[in-house]
């Protein structure tokens, strides 16, 4: 994985003259993995059924086995949510699927945040979780 500190590699960005040679010279420093290897990897470690986890995300079946193929690279980040709360995986394996969904990662000074950050950290499931939103007045998960 990473070897360089991101404040590094901006100056090293800012000093280089030509980006081919910025990529060349740090190669090593870019994610390759996509979001369906991860989801795939994340169900192979913890032994989770896909059809469960789709189930239990209350998402539109179909959809989120798109998701899971890799035919749907950049879901919304309520869907990418519902999964990882269905997955039951931890807060950093969620903002890693965030981050290669290319979704904005779980800010705790958000009070909608805050709800997801708490249901990962205690395992409460989507519906909870949609429960809870709905109370406090706040975007529900797909």
């Amino acid at each position: 994985m990473s070897k360089k500190s991101t404040d590094k590699l901006l100056k090293l960005i800012e000093q280089e003259k030509h980006l081919d040679s910025f990529f060349a010279d740090n190669s090593e420093e870019f994610e390759n993995t996509t979001l369906h290897d991860e989801l795939e990897r994340l169900l192979s470690l913890y032994a989770l059924n896909k059809a469960m986890v789709v189930r239990n995300s209350l998402l539109d079946k179909t959809y989120a086995y798109q998701i899971f193929e890799g035919k749907k690279n950049n879901p919304s980040r309520s869907k990418l949510l519902a999964i990882c709360l269905a997955m039951g995986i931890t807060l950093p394996e969620t903002q890693r699927l965030l981050r290669l969904g290319h979704a904005e990662q779980l800010h705790p000074r958000n009070i909608r945040d805050c709800v997801i950050i708490h249901s990962i950290h205690h395992h409460v499931s989507v519906l909870k979780t949609n429960d809870i939103l709905f109370d406090m007045e706040k975007e529900l998960l797909e």
